[in-house]
């Protein structure tokens, strides 16, 4: 069975070094004017594909919005939120949604602590 992994967000730098990790497949959803990138992401969920985890990269209140909005989709879906900035990691917790500063360790490391 295919191990995915939905990126939404995330930048490039990041996304590299998580494709990096070849035992998963990474599904990549951006934003674009007629449609954000968790919107796109939901409605595959919809569809019946299984996501092993969902990274969203977005930063500040438009990361806050996007990992709401991908909850009330899903309430079984993990979720790591990678954000810049720590005043955000009380609402991650309000949501149920893992929360990582950007920096040391590189988020490969945390992918494999959430899900482990």
């Amino acid at each position: 069975m295919t191990k995915i992994i939905a990126l939404c967000g995330v930048d490039e730098e990041i996304t590299c070094l998580l494709e990096r990790c070849d035992e998963y497949c990474f599904l990549r959803f951006f934003d674009e004017p007629e449609r954000r990138g968790d919107v796109k992401l939901a409605y595959l969920l919809r569809s019946g594909l299984t996501v092993l985890l969902a990274i969203v990269g977005y930063r500040g209140a438009k990361g806050l919005a996007a990992c709401d909005y991908l909850r009330t989709q899903n309430r079984s879906l993990p979720i790591l939120w990678l954000c810049d900035r720590k005043e955000f990691e009380l609402e991650a917790k309000r949501i149920s949604v893992s929360f990582h500063g950007t920096g040391p360790p590189y988020p490969v490391s945390v992918v494999r602590q959430v899900m482990l």
